[in-house]
């Protein structure tokens, strides 16, 4: 079976999102709240391999773990599915938060499916190719003032 093929949509307009400007965070503050929805095989015709143990974090723009964002653990994560609307995680480098499509049950594991779809997020069917995520930047009361840039990174694997 082919690949998964992953897209990162916005939920609110509904377009693919090549980067996230966070702009500027006071420290002991938050991010205005970003809700993506992360699919599988989307508006696919025909079935992908399913995106399995799939997760989220952040990185260093070069992979790593040391800059102050990722080591300390900025990006806080939040999958409704999975949380309700209050729970937040921080994640960065080895530090990860599992994610499964809106409509896979715990017991199905954390994947979101490779299943052919129409692409539209209203459609049950599929719910199970998608995951819908919130991130937020939470910066801390001592952060040192700076530009910094990272990236969010999903992790999984698939079975051919």
């Amino acid at each position: 079976m082919a690949a998964p093929s992953i897209t990162v949509v916005n939920a609110a307009t509904n377009t693919t999102i090549p980067n996230w400007s966070v702009g500027v965070v006071k420290a002991n503050n938050s991010s205005t709240v970003l809700s993506i929805q992360i699919w599988n095989n989307r508006g696919g015709s025909t079935d992908l391999a399913d995106l399995r143990d799939a997760s989220i974090t952040s990185l260093d723009i070069d992979g790593g773990n040391s800059s102050d964002p990722v080591a300390n653990k900025w990006l806080h994560v939040n999958v409704p599915q999975m949380d309700g609307a209050s729970s937040w995680t921080p994640v960065g480098g080895t530090s990860t938060k599992f994610i499964r499509g809106d409509t896979v049950t715990a017991t199905e594991g954390n994947i979101i499916k490779g299943t052919a779809n129409d692409g539209n997020a209203s459609t049950t069917a599929s719910k199970v190719n998608y995951t819908t995520v919130n991130l937020r930047v939470d910066v801390p009361v001592n952060a040192t003032p700076n530009t910094y840039n990272f990236k969010t990174r999903i992790n999984g694997y698939y079975v051919g």
